[in-house]
């Protein structure tokens, strides 16, 4: 899908995408004041909370709408502001929680750092119920896995991913090549995923852990303590965490449209940074796509981008207004990922590690049960079993 600017974009999108766009943009957006002529056309409320759910926009979309109530008439159903309830109480429980396990690890002096969910949600939008949010995301350092781990079982929290033991070569490979463990709580319904990376792909952000650490910032949430991504940091992960999974919901370009339109912003100073790490494109990306959907102003200067971005930009234009089981895709389809993938960045080091879907995982270790000593036979057999899973099984 070409698109070149954001009139031809408008143009292309279905009346629920255009008018959750509409509502969800900045209050003195042209395109929000847009939102009450579109709301007097036929659309249905149905695929308009589809699309809500789809993008992850539904409590900002709610906030926005009830507030151009107040300036002229809008029918809201009234199960919207029970499904708004919910989803807040769901949301301050994990802040609440989330806030209480950096409690319990600050008496343990482990340092840690929340991300996303309600926490960037206070962070960009001086609210916490704005982004919707299943889990808790956590970073920790590396040399803290084994003894955090230990602290969240005997807190009543059972590993989930993976949800078998691994062996120790095993723990090792994955500890070295992915950056996540999943847990939850039976008893609260909490879970956590557990970082020591921001990144599986380590050329994504190649910067020590430490250096992340150093330059987070202390917030303080219900009276507590906690550490959050320093701006910087916080712009280029989005921005790099967006475009791995090509944006395709649109709460992460709103994300970034609220954080480029403030004005306190250096964005020389993000741009600066993200050429350091090599991530110029995947900022540029987000800027183009920020401006064509939510108007953001920084955006124009790369309207003239180079050929690789807009390569990407458009790829995430298909993948955002196609149908999510077709951008999820698990099937052959998804082969075409890693090519997205490598052009992201330049340089062979990173071209090379975007094909870990031929890497083993836990997936095929809970598969075949080989012991240690035969550990590189995964690297043989992940062909043939991701292609059985995948291709077979998942096609029945």
């Amino acid at each position: 899908m070409l698109i070149t600017d954001r009139a031809k974009l408008i143009a292309c999108l279905n009346p629920e995408q255009r008018l959750l766009i509409a509502i969800c943009s900045d209050q003195h957006s042209p395109l929000r004041e847009k939102a009450q002529k579109w709301l007097a056309r036929p659309f249905s409320w149905e695929r308009m909370m589809l699309q809500c759910d789809r993008h992850k926009l539904f409590p900002i979309f709610y906030k926005n709408l009830y507030e151009d109530s107040t300036r002229y008439h809008i029918d809201i159903p009234s199960n919207l502001k029970i499904k708004f309830a919910s989803q807040k109480q769901q949301v301050l429980k994990l802040a609440a929680e989330g806030v209480r396990i950096t409690s319990v690890l600050n008496q343990e002096k482990i340092q840690s750092i929340l991300l996303k969910g309600p926490f960037l949600s206070e962070q960009i939008y001086n609210d916490v119920s704005l982004r919707p949010s299943r889990d808790i995301d956590m970073l920790i350092l590396p040399k803290n896995i084994n003894q955090v781990h230990e602290i969240l079982l005997s807190d009543g929290y059972k590993m989930i991913h993976p949800d078998f033991e691994l062996t120790k070569k095993q723990t090792l490979y994955y500890q070295r090549k992915r950056n996540q463990y999943a847990y939850r709580n039976p008893e609260n319904g909490c879970m956590i995923e557990l970082h020591w990376r921001l990144f599986s792909q380590r050329s994504l952000l190649p910067v020590a852990p430490e250096d992340v650490f150093m330059q987070s910032e202390e917030r303080i949430m219900a009276g507590r303590s906690i550490r959050v991504l320093s701006p910087n940091y916080t712009v280029e992960y989005l921005c790099i965490h967006g475009a791995l999974h090509q944006w395709f919901r649109l709460l992460w370009l709103k994300d970034i449209s609220q954080i480029f339109d403030n004005k306190e912003l250096d964005f020389d100073k993000v741009i600066w940074s993200a050429r350091l790490h090599g991530n110029e494109r995947v900022i540029e990306q987000a800027a183009r796509l920020s401006h064509l959907f939510f108007g953001t102003q920084v955006g124009k200067s790369f309207e003239t981008a180079s050929k690789p971005t807009k390569a990407i930009v458009n790829h995430a234009i298909g993948a955002i207004v196609s149908d999510e089981k077709l951008t999820l895709s698990h099937r052959l389809i998804r082969l075409r990922m890693p090519i997205y993938k490598m052009k992201l960045k330049k340089g062979l080091r990173h071209k090379f590690s975007c094909w870990s879907i031929l890497q083993p995982n836990f997936n095929d270790w809970k598969k075949v049960k080989l012991p240690d000593t035969l550990f590189f036979l995964y690297f043989i057999l992940r062909p043939f079993i991701w292609f059985r899973t995948y291709y077979f099984q998942k096609g029945k």
